[in-house]
């Protein structure tokens, strides 16, 4: 255990699931405020402000460790998932910029009636979108063996067939376990 690409190795899983446990909270918190409807809307979206307003920008200092451990222990690694993956990367960092500068021009306007409407709605879509695309950048690495030729985005909105991708290789799986499971039954007779 005391090998370092081990230690570094543990410390980038640990900092992804503290991201996951606390940032998700966070990014429930954006949906809830997108979801926020009726009479009630307005007090639902204070208490969203005020329940991550103190720890919100706390919790992107875990994927902020992760990314740097990632640089600097495994540095061959970081250059291919960052160029095969630019898009969807991309994509993820916008989104948790938006969403923190959405969160903070909203929650200081929680109170103003007009322009409030506008930066809650980028602030939950941001919300939205950077756990779908923190999603494709994890299936991907986990899916498709990356490597410095490797361009899971060729085009533009390649990135997109991942889904598609990962779908078929589960009913692939399904049917090679089905035919090992019938097998032995078969066999019997």
């Amino acid at each position: 255990m005391s090998d370092p690409a081990t230690l570094s190795a543990v410390c980038i899983l640990a900092s992804l699931v503290l991201y996951a446990l606390f940032g998700g909270a966070d990014f429930g918190g954006g949906v809830w405020d997108l979801l926020a409807r009726g009479p009630r809307a307005s007090e639902r979206r204070r208490l969203v402000a005020r329940a991550i307003g103190p720890v919100w920008e706390t919790n992107h200092i875990w994927i902020i460790v992760a990314i740097v451990v990632l640089f600097t222990a495994f540095p061959g690694a970081f250059a291919v998932v960052c160029t095969a993956l630019f898009v969807p990367l991309t994509i993820v960092l916008a989104g948790i910029v938006l969403r923190g500068a959405a969160f903070a021009f909203h929650a200081y306007r929680l109170h103003e009636e007009r322009g409030t409407g506008r930066w809650g709605v980028v602030f939950a879509s941001a919300s939205l979108v950077t756990p779908v695309f923190l999603g494709i950048v994890f299936g991907a690495i986990r899916v498709q063996e990356l490597t410095h030729t490797t361009n899971a985005c060729g085009g533009l909105l390649e990135f997109l067939q991942l889904p598609r991708e990962l779908i078929e290789r589960r009913l692939q799986h399904d049917h090679v376990v089905e035919e090992q499971i019938d097998r032995p039954h078969c066999d019997r007779v």
